[in-house]
């Protein structure tokens, strides 16, 4: 068969023709979306205009007659329509959530698979819910674009309520109320701090845990879940990385949600129409990394001589709270209030536990590098610890309060990691640590309370909080009293000028029940100590004390730097 030059004409305007259409319809599809909006619509804009370009150019290239051309445009397209519409059937039938099938998470929590809406709570996991987990890249790493770590695959599962909780609970000893970093879905049931706190307690712990809630929504939480189960503790846990921006928003997405309400878990959210062409569009585009969070991370010992980085997200962008952040403070603070009054209705205790950033916990551990530091060297460390006790304070003496800092940073100098590398939540062994420190704040040591909680009232040097439970100092770590109250005047009878800048060991002539090394070792990794003292009054007599003493600094600041605040009370008799 013998090839014309019409015939070379034609292929090489055929060639032509398909080589632009398809450099055309990769190039809109390349650079025709928008990466953070993964937009589905313009997607199938996209795809629509294509398809009709490409039967226009097959119409227009080929020696087909036109009418049968029609025909098979017609053919093809009634059969991708009646394939699409069987697709959609099953959701039309609430059989299928082509988002689960997709991965497609909405950036509204309300909006997930597995999670239904609430006019308070904004979102909650369907009841009874079992999710197949497999935790291979953390929250930092997705944003980096991470290689995804080898995972052994676990199920989420939920209780009736939407919380982690196996089996069911109708009562509980400890109700723990916080965000992700309770509920922790990263992490197998077995690893949770509340897992291994009921395991310490040796009574049920209620996970009540759940993730992107904020104080607002965690009061509702402990308004319909906690005080059902009459625990004897409620533990709120503040998380300091988020737990103020939810407070602040709370209003606007509540707002946002009831006016949406009625198109909420619509059919075309579910639909395969949708889900496909964002599974698409994320596809095209890949993992986009984020370079101004790329260079935040250090350096530590991973073992064997090898150095592991450690991933860091979130921080404080200055010593003094804004305007914004005080607001929200205070947002929590009457959140926290009405929590405790309506567990001291029921006759339950409580406490709130201070989860502090990765950054804060690794600042004095990891080594930054230079060239990997990013903009770590502008990144400090705010008073919120301290701002969060005070707060606590006025509410009620009687809150316990609980800085979970000290323990995790002390941790984190002898355990390969308290944090994952890279994610902002803790690992199995943080959770460990956290569980071990709640369990000694809500248990003494002995058969005896040895104090109140009037002793967690922070107090600065020179200040005149006066305890009428408890004798109040608060010195350095040498010892050197700083502080003195009027009720350790009346139990020691050395009035505050003989006993200012005194070392409190040698003024009451302190016997120790073990090393003051060991105290103080206990001191600096879990925050806190309590123990029996026997001291000397001015008089010359001895007595027995329950003594209680709390950091109130960095346990990574020098010596001399730390304060403590020491409550020694009399027993009872």
């Amino acid at each position: 068969m013998t090839i014309t030059s019409r015939d070379r004409v034609k292929r090489t305007i055929l060639f032509i023709t398909s080589a632009l259409f398809v450099g055309g319809v990769a190039l809109a599809f390349k650079f025709g979306l928008s990466p953070a909006a993964q937009d589905a619509r313009h997607l199938f804009s996209i795809l629509g205009i294509s398809y009709f370009l490409a039967w226009g150019a097959y119409a227009l290239l080929s020696h087909i007659p036109r009418d049968e051309i029609r025909s098979q445009f017609v053919l093809l397209t009634l059969s991708l329509g009646a394939a699409l519409l069987l697709a959609e059937v099953p959701v039309w039938l609430n059989l299928i959530d082509y988002r689960k099938t997709f991965g497609n998470a909405s950036f509204l929590s309300w909006e997930r698979p597995n999670y239904l809406p609430d006019r308070e709570l904004l979102a909650l996991p369907r009841p009874g819910a079992t999710v197949k987990t497999m935790f291979g890249r953390g929250n930092i790493g997705e944003g980096i674009c991470l290689p995804v770590r080898p995972a052994e695959p676990f199920d989420v599962k939920y209780d009736k309520n939407g919380f982690r909780n196996e089996p069911d609970l109708t009562e509980a000893e400890v109700a723990v109320i916080g965000d992700s970093y309770v509920e922790s879905p990263m992490l197998p049931g077995s690893a949770l701090a509340t897992t291994r706190l009921a395991e310490l307690s040796r009574g049920a712990v209620a996970n009540l845990g759940q993730s992107g809630y904020g104080p607002q929504q965690e009061l509702v939480v402990l308004k319909r879940y906690a005080l059902s189960l009459h625990p004897k503790w409620i533990v709120w846990v503040f998380y300091e990385g988020n737990d103020l921006v939810d407070a602040q928003h709370y209003e606007e997405r509540v707002s946002f949600l009831n006016g949406t309400w009625n198109s909420m878990n619509r059919a075309w959210d579910r639909s395969f129409t949708l889900n496909s062409l964002m599974a698409l569009a994320r596809w095209a585009h890949g993992c986009m990394p984020n370079q101004r969070v790329a260079g935040n991370y250090g350096l530590i010992d991973g073992g064997d001589g090898r150095e592991e980085r450690v991933y860091f997200l979130d921080h404080s962008s200055s010593i003094a709270p804004t305007a914004q952040e005080l607001e929200a403070l205070q947002t929590t603070a009457t959140a926290l209030g009405e929590a405790y009054e309506l567990a001291r209705s029921q006759g339950a205790g409580f406490m709130v536990a201070f989860a502090p950033t990765k950054f804060r916990v690794y600042r004095d551990i990891v080594r930054f590098d230079g060239n990997a530091q990013g903009d770590l060297k502008w990144w400090v460390l705010n008073d919120l610890p301290e701002r969060l006790h005070r707060l606590v304070a006025d509410i009620s003496p009687d809150i316990r309060y609980v800085d979970l800092t000290p323990a995790l940073s002390a941790a984190a100098k002898t355990t390969p990691l308290v944090f994952i590398p890279d994610d902002t939540h803790w690992t199995a062994d943080g959770h460990r640590v956290v569980a071990e420190t709640l369990h000694h704040a809500l248990t003494y040591t002995g058969q005896e309370s040895l104090v109140r909680d009037e002793s967690r009232t922070p107090v600065k040097a020179g200040g005149t909080v006066d305890l009428a439970q408890g004798a109040m100092m608060v010195r350095n770590k040498d010892g050197t009293i700083r502080y003195w109250s009027a009720s350790a005047n009346e139990l020691y009878g050395w009035d505050k000028k003989n006993a200012l800048g005194k070392v409190s060991h040698q003024l009451l002539h302190t016997i120790f029940p073990v090393s003051l090394e060991q105290i103080e070792g206990e001191l600096l990794a879990k925050g806190f100590w309590e123990g029996r003292l026997i001291h000397e009054r001015r008089d010359g007599t001895k007595i027995t004390v329950f003594s209680r003493w709390e950091l109130q600094q960095d346990a990574g600041s020098k010596d001399q730097s730390i304060t403590i605040v020491e409550i020694n009370k009399k027993p009872p008799v």
